[in-house]
């Protein structure tokens, strides 16, 4: 498995993310998040890359209330 590079905003210096997770943003595009290796912080990344692969939720759409008559 190749590692992915992330930008640590902690450390200020890119990285190659530790246990890093492919996953689907609310939008529908790949990203990736992992951890630093190095002070341990959260590197999450926009775009795909190689990780295991896992499915964003989709959230549940509100019913929509009957509009009520006016006479």
């Amino acid at each position: 498995m190749l590692a992915t590079e992330g930008y640590c905003v902690k450390c200020k210096a890119k990285r190659q993310i530790k246990g890093e997770t492919r996953v689907i943003m609310k939008n529908g595009r790949p990203a990736t998040r992992g951890t630093c290796p190095v002070c341990g912080s959260k590197i999450f990344r926009i775009g795909g890359g190689p990780g295991k692969s896992v499915k964003a939720k989709p959230k549940a759409k509100p019913k929509a209330k009957p509009k009520a008559r006016r006479r």
